[in-house]
């Protein structure tokens, strides 16, 4: 029935209403059901999870529905061959992004503030530019160049958010139990984007799919807020660290004063004394900027996670730019010089077919697989299926190099990314202190995106760029395929031990502090 409720606890996952009525050896397990509707939470946490879900929905909608027309906005206002040069710059445009994402969260100290706060900058600068394209046939290069940059920081930036607060209001048996769902819930919203997409020329082309986009990110504004308003109010079971603070709150840093404080208690002092305490109070602001950095070299499991979140991305980038290449080259913009009209939609909406397969492949697997992978391997099973299957993919494209090659290894590699590798990532944070949550999981998972980015764009900069010299096509196979093998080999060793020691912290009862 809907109104059944579970009880969760390190022991296990039992139905609470039943629990007072049954001996525990006639206690019905959960059914398939009863784990998607997440009915084994307390009723609290289940409509917290419900505003989560549709937080997470609209990340990966807005994502499905923005990245396509980039793309493809900027092959045709600035060009392919522009596209390696764009995603080695990315990790110089992130970083006063990812300064200001760390300034603001020590400033408002409320994670819905936080996402309202850079859901309206964003939300506003792809309003602006909907507006300005409406006076234009096609969008003017210098805004191509301000739209990847914005859709791409974007697609990094506000899952870190989200996934980072979720990480800290749930214990390690709730993720287990809410993460699935939360995945599905997820590809549900790269579906819906993607079939929107699809339709481009029927929604206002990519004028209105920004537009769209501006709307969207004020109702995820809302969504978070609403999710944090009950998780707060919600009880929860929790260890002696976590229940010495407010959960939703973000640690201050090192000195446990406020700024505040710091100068009130200056008051009485010399005017010499007063400059060294507010000197003293900038630093340590600063100080908590950086402080992730600090917290990825110097703890191990750390620096593991910080590996993991984004190997993928560097064989990835490798595969995206020859799917670019070639579904430019399957529907040419322009030939002998003559413009052909309607291939930058049919490009737009075979971006958003690949999304929409992508989506609905990890909604599957994530819904099917990944609690029955986690509970039979463990984390060590989940993390290492992904660069096994880009290992095996990218050889299949260093050998057999065509259209449909690249796209269905594209699609493939993404479903494993998306339903396994994601959430598997998002789970080790859980054994993990408050500091390490919010403030190396954002250098760690954001710049560390783009460092991997840049590293793949190098690669195509440097030996697959597509040139007139090397036509019809530029991939080197051989480099690519030999520099695939060593990466995924690293990356798979050290996804199996991050694995076992997060078992290991979860039999102990320890976290990463």
């Amino acid at each position: 029935p809907f109104g059944l409720e579970y009880s969760v606890g390190m022991a296990g996952v039992q139905p609470a209403a039943a629990q007072a009525l049954q001996p525990e050896s006639e206690v019905r397990a959960p059914s398939w059901l009863d784990k998607q509707l997440l009915r084994e939470l307390p009723n609290e946490w289940r409509k917290a999870y419900l505003f989560f879900a549709c937080a997470v929905m609209l990340i990966l909608l807005t994502a499905s529905m923005i990245n396509p027309p980039t793309i493809s906005t900027f092959t045709d206002s600035v060009g392919l061959d522009k596209q390696p040069t764009a995603q080695a710059y990315l990790p110089l445009v992130l970083l006063p992004v990812l300064f200001l994402y760390n300034f603001l969260w020590t400033a408002l100290k409320s994670p819905a503030l936080l996402v309202a706060t850079l859901s309206f900058i964003y939300a506003t600068v792809y309003f602006l530019i909907a507006i300005r394209s409406l006076s234009e046939n096609r969008i003017e290069p210098w805004l191509a160049w301000i739209l990847f940059y914005a859709s791409n920081t974007k697609s990094v930036l506000f899952p870190v958010m989200l996934w980072s607060v979720m990480n800290d209001v749930s214990t390690s048996q709730y993720s287990k139990v809410a993460y699935p769902a939360l995945v599905l819930a997820q590809q549900i919203g790269g579906i819906a984007g993607s079939l929107w997409t699809t339709n481009v020329s029927h929604v206002g082309g990519t004028t209105g799919l920004l537009f769209a986009q501006a709307v969207l990110l004020v109702l995820l504004a809302f969504c978070v807020w609403r999710a944090c308003a009950l998780a707060a109010s919600a009880p929860v079971e929790r260890d002696a660290e976590a229940a010495a603070g407010t959960s939703l709150q973000p640690v201050a840093g090192a000195a446990g004063e406020p700024l505040v404080a710091s100068a009130g208690s200056a008051l009485g002092q010399t005017g010499q004394n007063r400059c060294l305490t507010g000197c003293k109070a900038v630093g340590s602001k600063m100080w908590e900027l950086v402080e992730g950095i600090y917290l990825i070299f110097t703890k191990p499991f750390v620096a593991g996670i910080f590996w993991v979140a984004c190997a993928h991305l560097v064989p990835r980038t490798i595969l995206d730019y020859q799917g670019t290449a070639l579904i430019n080259e399957r529907w040419p913009k322009i030939v002998d010089g003559v413009k052909i009209p309607g291939n930058k939609d049919k490009q737009t909406a075979f971006f958003a077919w690949c999304n929409l397969a992508n989506t609905f492949g990890a909604a599957l697997l994530s819904v099917l697989g990944l609690r029955k992978l986690i509970d039979r391997g463990g984390l060590a099973l989940t993390l290492s299926a992904c660069p096994l299957v880009m290992l095996i993919g990218v050889l299949l494209v260093c050998f057999f190099h065509n259209f449909w090659t690249v796209q269905i290894v594209l699609v493939l590699v993404n479903i494993v990314q998306y339903a396994l590798n994601g959430p598997s990532r998002e789970m080790l944070y859980v054994q993990t202190s408050k500091e390490i949550k919010y403030k190396a999981k954002s250098w760690s998972d954001m710049y560390g995106n783009f460092l991997q980015k840049f590293v793949g764009a190098m690669i195509n900069n440097n030996v697959n760029k597509e040139l007139p010299s090397c036509t019809p096509h530029c991939f080197n196979a051989t480099f690519s395929g030999l520099f695939t093998v060593g990466w995924c080999a690293f990356w798979g060793v050290v996804a199996a031990v991050l694995g076992l020691k997060h078992a290991q912290l979860v039999r102990d009862g320890q976290k990463i502090s």
